[in-house]
Formats: C-alpha cells, structure tokens, sequence
C-alpha cells in the first residue's frame, strides 16, 4: 500500500491495547478551519477497498456545499496491512460468530467472533488518537460499513448506539446473522433509544443484473443472491426498524437503482455524506 494513496491523505499502523496484529489507518483530514464545534467524524470500514473513493467523493462535494449537500469532515478508514489476508481478519473483525451459511456446511474456514474487540479498539484507542490531533465534534460522529461490514454497522447501531451519532448500513450481509440483528432490535425497543440509521442497498442485489447475465458463472451467482436475499431482507429489516422504533426515530432506507453490490459504493458515499450533515 502506497505511503500516500490521494492527495493530502495518509496512513499509519495502530495496535490493539492489548497486542495483535495491527489496523492500518487512512486518514483524510478536512481543507480549511474547523467550524466552530468541530469537525465531524466518519468512520469508515474496509478502507483498502475504497478510502480513496470516499476521500474523492467527499472533497468534490465539499467544493459546492450549497449545491451538493456535502462538507468536509474527517474522514478515518480501518483496513489492514498488505501484507494481510484481508478476507480472513474482516471476517473475524465485523463478526459475533459463524453465519448461517458455516453453520450449515462444514467448519468455519476463517475465525469469527472480533465484534467487540474492534468496537473497543474504536472507542478506546482509534478515537482518542484523533481527538487529540483534530478539533472534533462529539455530536457528529458517524459509523459507514458496506457489506459485512454493514453487518456489523446495524449490530453496533442497535447494540452500543452510543458509540457514533448516526449509522450508515450499505448493502449489509444480513444474512450472516439476521436474527442476533432482530434480538438488538427488539433490545433497543424495551430500552425507548433509537439510532439515527441510514440504509440502502443496490437494485441488483438479489438478481442478476442485466449485464451480468450469461456469464460462465452466472448460475452460481444468481444461486447465491437469491438465496442470501440481500434486497428483500435489507428493506424488510429497515421497514422493522422503523416501525418498532417509531416516528421518532430518524431511520431511512434507499433502494438505489442500477446498482450492485459493488457498484452501490460511489452513490451511497454520497448519500451518506448528506445523511451526516443532516439533510
């Protein structure tokens, strides 16, 4: 991974409190002064896949607010060192357990269960590195995840609300664990707290896109969206979420049209931007 991945952006290495193997850190700060209560966060998982994406995505925004909806903030990915089998440690960083799909078939092929060390590595470690270097503000923190990474966006949203101001869940693997989801959802509706939540995920999703169909592995693929139901259970799960926490809570969902799973990013970073600034 190179030392400077965009312009005026960078990169260290932090290790958990207690040892391990490290995070690598990508951290975009803000052009210009702070306003005067600081600058928002955002905490953006699996930053070796698109950090430079969401850097560009918000500094081009940034540029028209009055027209895009869109500020500067700080912008903090959590990846992994190159050297590091990504797939292996997000599957143990974002997970509780084993998903369904592991349960069902033979054993695990990657460790699972690194929830709540990363939270506290979050809240405990990563934060206060930054606070200390960047005026922030406390009321606009914000947590971004795609994917699994999604996953473990609404488990924080619904089980530590209090770590980040509001939450953006894209395209999230609820079929890793829906039912722990739905158990925190019924937990944050006895306890009277809602998150401020934002959800969406790609019209292409659970089907098979038209430009997708035809290819060698097609068959497989539509197999395997079909059956881990990523459109039908994120909006049936965000229609759940809002109406077990009610109109106070400020929870929306967005189908976004002509988007798959990995195309879903650019627009949803977008969206996510505003969602943080409050429109």
């Amino acid at each position: 991974m190179p030392a400077v991945i965009v312009p005026d952006a960078e990169w260290f290495d932090l290790m958990p409190p207690g040892g391990g193997a490290p995070w690598r850190i990508f951290l975009a700060r803000p052009r210009g002064p702070a306003p005067p209560g600081g600058f928002p966060l955002i905490v953006m998982l699996d930053a070796n896949a698109a950090f430079a994406t969401f850097t560009e995505v918000m500094r081009r925004g940034a540029g028209r607010t009055q027209a895009t909806g869109i500020e500067e903030a700080v912008l903090v990915g959590i990846g992994y060192p190159e050297d590091e089998d990504t797939r292996r440690r997000r599957t143990f960083d974002f997970t509780t357990g084993p998903s369904a799909e592991m349960r069902e078939g033979s054993a695990p092929s990657r460790p699972t269960g690194g929830r709540d060390a990363l939270l506290a590595f979050i809240q405990g470690t990563l934060k206060p590195r930054l606070a200390a270097e960047l005026p922030l503000d406390s009321n606009r923190h914000l947590l971004f995840g795609h994917s699994l990474g999604g996953w473990f966006t609404l488990d924080v949203a619904l089980r530590d609300p209090a770590a980040f101001a509001a939450y953006v869940a894209v395209s999230p693997s609820l079929w890793w664990d829906e039912p722990r989801l739905r158990q925190g959802l019924a937990e944050r509706r006895e306890a009277g707290t809602a998150p401020r939540l934002a959800m969406m995920v790609g019209e292409w999703e659970e089907a098979m896109a038209p430009w997708q169909q035809g290819g060698l592995l097609s068959t497989d693929m539509a197999a395997r969206r079909a059956a881990r139901g990523m459109v039908s259970r994120a909006t049936a799960f965000a229609a759940a979420v809002a109406a077990e926490l009610g109109p106070a809570a400020d929870i929306r969902f967005t189908l976004l049209a002509g988007e798959d799973h990995a195309s879903v990013l650019p627009t949803a970073m977008a969206r996510a931007l505003r969602f943080l600034r409050g429109g």
